[in-house]
């Protein structure tokens, strides 16, 4: 079974700021990976600069790699290792 994390805070792109975003994170065999839905101005920038982060609502930094952007919608897969998510969300 795949554990799954839905969670809501705020996408944030390297020199560009930060839009409320709602995310959701899957644990798989070969890492984590997920979708976050936010402003298409912020997926638009964090998409192009090829790196950005989720921040959560309790202040926790998460590290992507954007993937693919469609609509509102940006796929990534997850920088940080899983016991650092983990502890974020036990």
């Amino acid at each position: 079974m795949v554990r799954t994390i839905q969670a809501k805070g705020w996408l944030r792109a390297s020199d560009f700021g930060s839009a409320t975003a709602s995310f959701e994170i899957r644990f798989e065999s070969d890492g984590a990976v997920g979708e976050v839905r936010s402003e298409l101005a912020v997926l638009t920038e964090a998409k192009a600069a090829g790196r950005a982060n989720l921040v959560t609502e309790a202040g926790r930094w998460i590290a992507i790699r954007p993937l693919e952007m469609t609509g509102n919608r940006l796929t990534f897969r997850v920088l940080d290792d899983e016991a650092t998510l983990n502890r974020y969300f036990a």
